[in-house]
């Protein structure tokens, strides 16, 4: 994951309207079992609601929740409820938009099929996969934190997808702390990593998962769960901890948080600016490979170009 803290960019940070791509998400709360798990899981799906609305600045009428009740929710996560929410996207999402599919519960995986447990008939990867499949979208995020999750990153991996799962085999059967931590990186702000205002897949997986590995080690246990993310296609994932092992390209520059700009600002101005925000964050990876005053030299070269398009956007002289 990145370390570098590029302190200037929130000087620049464009505070006022979310970037003219939409984005869409489907909160997929399973059945809890027992009471303990019923109230985390439910707690976890509201929180991720709340703020992917208020801290990731989606839109609300965007963001779908279901649960095992259908409380203080947009339907129960049954297959049919599931089935609703997913469909409805395929005739609102265009192909420039990006959907998220998060999915919280208990999972099983039996005669070589993954599944979610939800009320009724468990979800089946397959069930999802065919659900997905319908959604013509720029990119497809699925972030599955239940247990046994593995088999998810193995059936829906395919160009243009995203997929995160909490556990790196079946083997992996325990209830999963990851979406926990999840939740907690994109409230308390540690998810931006590079401080650059914007929080990337690759960002809030990869410190859900460091935040999940220190659990373990503050309370003395053997870690029962090891994210992986899958975003080349291969269908094979990596681990997170595993940093430039083959997946992590798209995941970079996919944002979960991306930057606020105002209202009727030029797209071909917006794209400009994020790109010489890629080049500065390309640069500062190259410093330790670079001589000092040629990387101070050119660092300097890029903030400056980005800081007159942020200019530019807001309408400044």
């Amino acid at each position: 994951m990145k370390k570098s803290v590029l302190w200037v960019f929130p000087i620049w940070a464009l505070m006022l309207a979310q970037a003219d791509a939409a984005v869409f998400d489907v909160i997929i709360s399973g059945s809890g079992g027992e009471d303990v798990y019923a109230e985390r899981f439910d707690d976890w799906g509201q929180r991720l609601r709340r703020v992917l609305i208020d801290q990731c600045d989606h839109v609300a009428a965007n963001v779908q929740l279901v649960n095992e009740t259908g409380e203080n929710a947009d339907g129960v996560s049954s297959i049919g409820g599931i089935r609703n929410a997913i469909r409805g996207l395929s005739e609102r999402v265009t192909p420039g938009d990006d959907v998220f599919i998060f999915l919280i519960g208990h999972g099983s995986y039996r005669r070589q099929v993954g599944k979610l447990n939800i009320p009724g008939a468990d979800l089946t990867v397959e069930n999802l996969d065919g659900l997905l499949r319908s959604i013509s979208a720029r990119r497809i995020i699925v972030v599955n934190s239940a247990s046994m999750s593995a088999p998810f990153v193995n059936a829906l991996s395919r160009d243009g997808r995203i997929i995160c799962a909490s556990t790196r085999s079946t083997d992996q059967r325990n209830a999963t702390q990851f979406m926990r931590f999840f939740v907690q990186a994109l409230e308390d702000g540690s998810a931006d990593q590079n401080r650059d205002d914007r929080i990337s897949v690759l960002e809030i997986c990869t410190q859900a998962s460091s935040l999940t590995d220190a659990w373990f080690l503050s309370e003395g246990l053997i870690a029962t769960e090891n994210a992986i993310l899958d975003d080349n296609g291969d269908g094979l994932g990596t681990r997170l901890s595993d940093n430039g092992e083959g997946d992590g390209l798209l995941a970079d520059r996919c944002f979960l948080l991306n930057f606020r700009v105002p209202k009727g600002a030029s797209p071909e101005l917006v794209a400009a600016y994020g790109k010489a925000i890629d080049e500065v964050q390309a640069l500062i990876k190259k410093k330790a490979t670079m001589d000092s005053a040629a990387y101070y030299k050119l660092l300097e070269r890029e903030l400056v170009k980005a800081a007159k398009l942020n200019r530019e956007i807001r309408g400044e002289k």
